[in-house]
């Protein structure tokens, strides 16, 4: 079996699961055509002790932050970003004079990012891609390390696409040793939720022992202010600045986000 047919086959066994906000009621649909409301992320079962998870569409489909350009300052093009929703990283990356792809799953997305002028293909990352291996930075931001629910697959897939002096960009759970996998839904407007559809979340330390399997190293963390949007809200008990209410319950927090930075490993 050749390489392209490997992957392909990678490729068939993911689109065989149910995709992020997709399915029944097509809430990451409808919040995208919209550009407004709140998707959580949160586990299918209850009393997992899996926090959820709070995203503001109005920050997806808004532009990149400062924070989020000086990161693709320091990065080399071309730019691949994995899971690019309505695309306002690859319209920065654009601005910046880097040439820039996305891929989603999700034909809204790909709409959103295309108004934008950006370019943006409806495909999954387990896809078979143009250029593959001469990428010379791929972009998993916004719990896109999440994507298929198996980070240490989703690390070797990217190390197929990106370059030898190339990088990738995680952006991270708060919770440094946080690594879990488990089958989520995300719901929109009135609660109603997408089908189930695996999904990952890890922080610095368990990213770096994935990485490290699949080639890769972590070189720098940089912190994205939480109020530098765009930020998602973390709940606890997978949150670090843990609180709690009158009644002891866990409360929603706002997080800095994290970003690594990863290199091969020498």
């Amino acid at each position: 079996m050749n390489a392209v047919t490997s992957r392909a086959g990678t490729s068939a066994q993911y689109r065989n699961r149910q995709l992020f906000g997709q399915g029944a009621h097509e809430p990451y649909a409808w919040a995208l055509r919209h550009g407004l409301g709140t998707l959580t992320l949160r586990p299918q079962m209850e009393g997992s002790g899996i926090g959820p998870v709070h995203f503001k569409v109005q920050d997806w489909c808004a532009p990149a932050s400062s924070g989020e350009v000086a990161l693709l300052r320091a990065s080399r093009g071309p730019v691949l970003d994995a899971g690019c929703g309505p695309g306002r990283m690859l319209a920065a990356a654009s601005a910046l004079g880097l040439i820039a792809v996305g891929v989603d799953t999700s034909i809204e997305a790909v709409t959103r990012a295309r108004s934008r002028g950006a370019v943006a293909l409806n495909l999954s990352i387990f896809d078979p891609l143009p250029y593959e291996g001469f990428w010379g930075t791929a972009l998993l931001l916004d719990g896109n390390i999440g994507i298929g629910g198996d980070v240490p697959s989703l690390l070797r897939r990217v190390a197929q696409l990106v370059r030898a002096d190339g990088s990738v960009l995680v952006e991270v759970d708060p919770l440094e040793t946080l690594d879990i996998s488990y089958p989520a839904v995300l719901h929109g407007a009135g609660s109603r939720p997408s089908d189930a559809f695996p999904w990952s979340r890890v922080g610095s330390t368990a990213l770096a022992c994935h990485a490290a399997a699949a080639g890769w190293r972590i070189v720098k963390i940089s912190v994205i202010d939480s109020t530098s949007r765009p930020g998602a809200n973390v709940s606890c008990p997978t949150g670090r600045k843990a609180s709690t209410g009158s009644a002891g319950a866990p409360t929603t927090v706002v997080e800095d986000r994290l970003v690594c930075r990863l290199v091969r490993r020498a």
